[in-house]
């Protein structure tokens, strides 16, 4: 079987010699690669199965027909689904009021000495709080760099400064983040906290689960599993 602009075709005969009788047919899909989150491959997308009796033609006239043709009227059922590895971090308490600000940075650490395949992406910043409730994104994180700013920068428009917490969704494995709210200049009061380390939804329940696959039920097919992080700083 050859694999086309991600299309494949499987062909059976059926040999039973019963003119009134239908066969049943019964197959499995199976998926092979060898994974490679740092590259991004295998593609993220959703696979999709249906089947149909063959010949098919889109011909309507019988006569012009002169033999058995079927029309494709088979719906596709999805499969399996490849998504990204991810690193979902929690920063619990972050201000830009009263004369503090905070700052923010997070790394991407999959550059070490063990050999890991470094990786890079983008993160989501999805801010929470009674003053502002929405997304930022950051630029593409490097594996071996960091990405640093100043929430008073990123919230700029903000009426009145920010108070709440925030959860940066980043699309690379082994992302690790790093908090430090001070007056302004840090000249009196001054502290620093790491992002916790928020394990990944399941596949299939909804909301965070206590003790799912490291790098997510769904993710497990991206060819993730056991190579993520879970709570913890």
């Amino acid at each position: 079987m050859t694999v086309t602009n991600g299309t494949a075709v499987a062909v059976w005969e059926d040999l039973d010699s019963d003119p009134n009788t239908f066969a049943s047919v019964n197959f499995g899909v199976w998926v092979q690669y060898t994974a490679s989150p740092g590259t991004n491959s295998p593609a993220l997308a959703t696979a999709t199965v249906n089947g149909a009796y063959a010949p098919t033609s889109t011909v309507t006239n019988a006569a012009a027909a002169n033999v058995p043709r079927f029309a494709d009227t088979s719906t596709a059922n999805n499969v399996f689904t490849v998504v990204p590895c991810l690193t979902t971090l929690l920063f619990p308490y972050i201000t830009t009021q009263a004369g503090f600000d905070t700052g923010i940075a997070i790394s991407a650490t999959a550059t070490d000495p063990f050999g890991t395949t470094p990786q890079s992406g983008t993160c989501t910043l999805n801010w929470y709080g009674a003053a502002f409730t929405g997304a930022t994104p950051t630029p593409v994180v490097n594996s071996g760099t960091s990405y640093v700013t100043l929430v008073s920068t990123t919230l700029n428009n903000v009426t009145g400064g920010f108070t709440g917490y925030m959860i940066a969704v980043c699309r690379f494995q082994y992302a690790h983040g790093f908090a430090f709210i001070s007056d302004l200049g840090a000249r009196n009061l001054a502290m620093g906290y790491l992002a916790l380390v928020i394990p990944d939804p399941t596949s299939s329940t909804a909301g965070r689960g206590a003790f799912p696959d490291p790098c997510g039920g769904a993710s497990a097919i991206a060819g993730c599993a056991a190579t993520g992080e879970n709570l913890g700083n």
